[in-house]
């Protein structure tokens, strides 16, 4: 019997707590992030005097607070103008997807005439860069006073950065500006044109990696406001100080290591901790232990590997189950000898069989996708090298037919090898 919606009691408080979204949690501070948050507050200080905030480039890698502390220190300097009845504007304008900086500044000009205008405001077409340009300042000159341009995962622009370069020696009339680029590329700078990096990267503030200790503080804050029966004592919000009826006393440490182990990132953290809180309490068991969290790992990288897979073109595909094939039938990974098995299964399914140097490239672009692995050693004195493909350590050949047991041209592949 499939279970109704509100039949039993739950572990939550407030579940959006847990919910690594900034879009739908904000947190109030980043204790871990001190450091960084002075900095950002130093390139923002001028404008509390007067004066032009700081361009600054924001580094490191993904779940490291960099979004939310710009977002934090810039809605406290937004708070503070409007309580002085000063002239400021913040803009966040997300870059992920605009390839180019023609789409970023399409992009801007739409935020900078909602300011004015209100949502719904289109995005300008079928003008040149530098009229875009223009418009940009046509905008900024319009609103006036001090705007602040939050441009996140600003890499996405790749070689192209037009953009950086005009708007960090932008000075129009009546208003100044200010530019923070956030990315997760630590080579972004370097790839920059000399100018640009003069005078946009003059201040760099770089987000390192969380370690387990910063972790275990950051997951306690989360579950003391998302779940029951959790709180702090004696005042000190850290994990050393958190008492719960709904954790196992590992819960949180566990989540933490695996998360330091890999990338030290909160949002995958957070995530985990989140997928283990939901399986806990779909079984109304009433406490997250250590299973929980593990069960949630699995279920996390066995989603992630569907989605990889899933993505991947038809010939990766056979490639890939060809692999499979050779490892539940103990048969060598050998390229040659992949490549024979390789042509059988083409056969079947009557796709189109390709070279074996081009096959021996799809098994490369698998191993650059974290699916296979591959070891490179001689075949003997004088005879060469050779390649032995086989799954990568996290990939099970169960994982792998589950993911692609329904798709439409490599699915009755599954059902030969699978039977």
């Amino acid at each position: 019997m499939t279970q109704g919606f509100g039949d039993r009691d739950t572990i939550y408080e407030d579940i959006d707590v847990l919910e690594a979204d900034v879009g739908k949690y904000k947190p109030t501070d980043l204790p871990e992030r001190e450091e960084e948050l002075d900095k950002i507050h130093m390139a923002l200080r001028p404008v509390t005097m007067d004066g032009s905030p700081r361009d600054i480039l924001v580094y490191g890698p993904t779940g490291q607070g960099k979004t939310a502390g710009v977002q934090l220190k810039s809605e406290q300097l937004q708070e503070w103008a409007n309580q002085e009845g000063v002239q400021l504007e913040v803009i966040h304008l997300p870059c992920k997807g605009a390839d180019r900086s023609y789409h970023v500044l399409t992009r801007l000009v739409k935020e900078l005439r909602e300011v004015r205008k209100g949502q719904g405001v289109d995005e300008p077409s079928g003008y040149q860069r530098k009229r875009l340009f223009e418009m940009v300042l046509d905008e900024l000159e319009t609103i006036g006073g001090t705007v602040i341009i939050i441009l996140d995962e600003i890499d996405a622009i790749g070689e192209d950065d037009y953009i950086l370069y005009e708007l960090s020696r932008a000075n129009p009339d009546d208003v100044k500006i200010g530019i923070i680029g956030i990315t997760n590329d630590l080579q972004f700078r370097n790839n920059l044109d000399a100018d640009v990096r003069s005078s946009l990267g003059q201040r760099e503030i770089t987000f390192n990696p969380y370690n387990a200790n910063h972790l275990q503080n950051i997951l306690a804050r989360r579950t003391a406001q998302a779940l029951r029966d959790t709180h702090f004592e004696d005042g000190d919000e850290d994990f050393t100080h958190l008492k719960s009826d709904v954790l196992e006393d590992g819960t949180i440490p566990l989540t933490a290591s695996l998360a330091a182990q890999e990338t030290g990132d909160a949002r995958q953290a957070i995530e985990l901790l989140s997928y283990a809180c939901d399986l806990a309490d779909d079984e109304g068991v009433g406490m997250v232990g250590e299973r929980h969290v593990r069960a949630a790992k699995e279920e996390i990288e066995r989603e992630a590997l569907i989605d990889t897979i899933g993505a991947e073109t038809t010939q990766r595909k056979i490639a890939l189950l060809t692999v499979v094939s050779a490892e539940l039938n103990g048969a060598t990974g050998e390229t040659t000898a992949l490549h024979q098995l390789y042509s059988d299964l083409c056969e079947y399914i009557d796709a189109n069989e390709l070279k074996q140097h081009t096959f021996r490239e799809k098994l490369n672009d698998l191993v650059h996708s974290n699916v296979l692995s591959k070891d490179r050693h001689g075949r003997g004195r004088g005879q060469g090298m050779s390649n032995m493909y086989t799954l990568a350590g996290d990939v099970n050949p169960d994982s792998v037919l589950d993911a692609l047991e329904d798709d439409s041209r490599v699915g009755h592949i599954v059902e030969v090898i699978g039977s």
